[in-house]
């Protein structure tokens, strides 16, 4: 069994990634001395694909099918995988976003018996008519609790205003009618077509043996691999502002800016850098309105790829959201006239630096980070390359385009 080796060079660490006969890539990245152990099993499907083909066929599909999928992956007929993890001394969990669906565990010792479980687990679908009834109602609670939730509501009403009648534009568990809607045959549809060893990664991490770990993966056994293409999806949006009242005694809110494509490492790193020079906690923008009390608390910056296209999302809390907006693009317009001083530059690119050495300290974060750049054909060196290489010229041309008021959205909660 052969592996590509890389190493790490941040952290030192050598870091394996095996294409496996089965179809199956997996990332294993041995640390050393270190107590916890992890693995995730990450599948390339989440809520924004709720339309796809399958071999030629057009399929469209309720909403919240992938986390549905999610819930009932850990129930066999006679037994639950949850427990069997649990009762081997692993902490479980699993989670599903616009692009992906995530199975994992991490324990102190049985880490290769716990890897086959997990295997088997996503490997053996098993939904019937009476759990798939059962679960509806769980989940329809979560809905429930998710809708209560100003922080999630501004985040929803932002992706409604800026993919109207997309799947981004729904909740990623769904709602209540769409889960009533769901069959367990749609759950098998789903199955069929995206949990095969071609659509999904093994993430490995901690003190373990690479060709192991990797030989555990292998005895998986899953169906044939079938040809999924995916709706892409484009329509313009009709408004560029939503507000909702929640009698919050002060408004949070979310600007939103829509770009094109999918953002590699590089582009991330540059926008992300953007946004700390305009309004980080550095920046004399975020001094001036926290001083007048424009904004209660820091404002967090958060770049996310989907399927669908890729957004920046700046989140924050105070009276005056609209004034936020225009104050952060006028910023980045005076900044992108007047080119970002070298000295800022270096400043910034430390303290990323800073955090991605800080993330090679934990397990839970390399894997994390592997997931979300696996998705897109990533991996962490790519990350290190990208922050390495990242110049200022690059983060220059990037001002230009970065925080514009056409790219621009804004949803307020109240």
């Amino acid at each position: 069994m052969e592996a590509i080796k890389k190493k790490l060079r941040f952290s030192g660490t050598d870091f394996y990634i095996y294409k496996l006969s089965s179809g199956i890539k997996c990332y294993i990245i041995p640390k050393d001395g270190f107590k916890i152990k992890e693995a995730m099993a990450v599948v390339n499907f989440g809520s924004a694909d709720s339309s796809f083909k399958l071999n030629s066929q057009e399929i469209s599909l309720p909403a919240g099918m992938a986390h549905f999928i999610e819930h009932k992956l850990f129930d066999k007929r006679d037994r639950s995988f949850f427990n069997d993890l649990s009762a081997n001394g692993a902490y479980v969990n699993a989670f599903t976003d616009f692009n992906k669906t995530a199975y994992y565990f991490s324990c102190q010792s049985g880490f290769y018996d716990n890897l086959d479980m997990l295997m088997e687990m996503i490997s053996k679908p098993y939904f019937d008519n009476d759990g798939v009834e059962n679960e509806k109602n769980i989940i329809k609670s979560e809905i429930s609790m998710y809708n209560d939730n100003p922080q999630r509501a501004v985040f929803s009403n932002l992706l409604k205003i800026m993919y109207p009648k997309s799947p981004l534009s729904h909740e990623v568990a769904g709602s209540h009618e769409s889960v009533d809607k769901i069959k367990a045959s749609d759950l098998y549809k789903c199955y069929e077509a995206f949990y095969t060893p071609n659509n999904i990664s093994i993430i490995c991490c901690g003190d373990i043996e690479p060709e192991l770990a990797a030989l555990t993966v292998q005895k998986a056994e899953f169906g044939d691999i079938n040809s999924v293409l995916k709706t892409p999806y484009s329509r313009m949006p009709e408004r560029d502002y939503i507000s909702k009242n929640m009698g919050l005694s002060e408004p949070i809110f979310n600007i939103g800016f829509k770009y094109d494509g999918i953002f590699p490492p590089e582009k991330i790193y540059a926008l992300k850098m953007i946004f700390e020079l305009i309004c980080g906690k550095g920046s004399k923008l975020y001094e001036r309105l926290l001083n007048k009390q424009i904004i209660t608390e820091p404002l967090v910056f958060d770049i996310i790829n989907t399927s669908c296209g890729s957004f920046g999302v700046i989140s924050g809390k105070g009276p005056k959201p609209a004034y936020v907006a225009n104050s952060i693009i006028k910023t980045a317009q005076l900044l992108s006239m007047d080119s970002i001083p070298e000295y800022a530059f270096k400043r910034v690119k430390k303290a990323f630096l800073g955090g991605v050495y800080g993330c090679f300290n934990s397990i839970d974060s390399i894997c994390m980070t592997q997931a979300e750049l696996s998705n897109f054909g990533f991996d962490l060196t790519h990350m290190e390359n990208a922050l390495e290489n990242l110049s200022l010229n690059s983060v220059n041309g990037m001002a230009k385009t970065a925080f514009v008021r056409d790219r621009a959205f804004l949803s307020i909660i109240k």
